[in-house]
């Protein structure tokens, strides 16, 4: 119903579609290891839905083939990424293509050929995909690069003699790049671990804000000099867990078209195996059949009747016109 919409876009981002289709067929390289660099992220996206929304616009053989070729070029990015900023951008169009995905499968005139694409598309991510530890890494080095530099460029005499002090020692400087790497090392080992309902917590390791002199003492950096602190990285590998979620709940969708019609919903899904378990609980998906509705608890761990605010949630697809 948008289709004049949609071709006054692709026209003004002729040059971007172009680029962009021409970015699939090219191998991948993050080359922003230890730097803060983002590419063009909003434009990157507009092109990347333009694209899928032409071929959608085309006929369903043109959508899947576009969605194929985008599924895995984003998941390759997604398992090569080592910046933050293009580990989230190779996320959000691997979550935007598991939508599309999602959409197609309830649609009655799929055969099993394009069943079986999808279900090839929408797999769980491996480790290496659903990984930070890059990201984490790069943060860390162009963090530990820029603080000498940081704290020389700040005038001293904006400070009090005490934080110029502790600005030109080095033993502070060291004591914040260790805590951050425990923090670190400890976040990655809670994730390997499957424990991303449990991960730890940064005040654990770096206490800020300030409560108490102790915390001047421990951390002086950030406290005394004011030097800004490097993230939590809870909501980053809780991106990635949801965004795992969501395709294995698709693939849930794909397993209700493709396998066995006998029985009512929760005891076909319950032959569909561990590998569509819900991540962050280790155990089956969750299933309201008031709203028609597949879902995982999402990152707060709580059970909340498939609402979209908080669970990751997808529609229970009809296997035939009549059901």
């Amino acid at each position: 119903g948008q289709g004049e919409t949609l071709r006054s876009l692709v026209n003004r981002e002729s040059t971007a579609l172009a680029r962009y289709q021409r970015w699939l067929t090219m191998p991948f390289d993050d080359w922003g290891y230890g730097q803060l660099l983002s590419p063009n992220c909003a434009h990157v996206l507009l092109a990347h839905r333009l694209f899928l929304l032409e071929g959608s616009n085309q006929d369903l053989a043109a959508g899947l083939d576009r969605l194929e070729s985008d599924f895995q070029s984003w998941r390759a990015a997604l398992g090569q990424s080592k910046t933050l900023m293009t580990k989230m951008l190779a996320v959000t169009a691997v979550q935007d293509d598991a939508a599309v995905a999602s959409g197609l499968l309830s649609r009655s005139d799929l055969d099993g050929n394009s069943l079986g694409r999808l279900s090839k598309m929408v797999r769980p991510l491996d480790q290496v995909e659903l990984s930070v530890r890059w990201p984490m890494q790069s943060q860390f080095v162009w963090a530990t690069k820029s603080l000498p530099a940081e704290l020389k460029e700040d005038k001293s005499h904006d400070r009090p003699w005490h934080a110029s002090m502790t600005a030109a020692m080095r033993l502070p400087i060291q004591r914040r790049a260790n805590a951050y790497a425990e923090y670190y090392e400890a976040t990655n080992k809670a994730v390997a671990g499957g424990r991303y309902t449990n991960l730890p917590k940064l005040s654990s390791y770096v206490r800020t804000p300030a409560t108490g002199l102790m915390d001047y003492l421990a951390n002086p950096v950030e406290h005394i000099v004011g030097v800004e602190p490097l993230p939590s990285w809870d909501p980053y590998v809780m991106r990635m867990v949801e965004t795992d979620a969501q395709l294995r709940l698709v693939g849930l969708q794909v397993w209700l078209r493709r396998g066995p019609q006998e029985g009512d919903v929760l005891t076909r899904l319950a032959k569909a195996g561990q590998a569509y378990f819900d991540p962050f609980t280790g155990l089956p998906m969750l299933v309201n059949q008031r709203k028609g509705l597949i879902y995982s608890v999402g990152r707060d761990g709580k059970d909340q009747e498939g609402d979209r605010l908080h669970d990751v949630a997808v529609p229970i697809p009809r296997t035939s016109p009549s059901r």
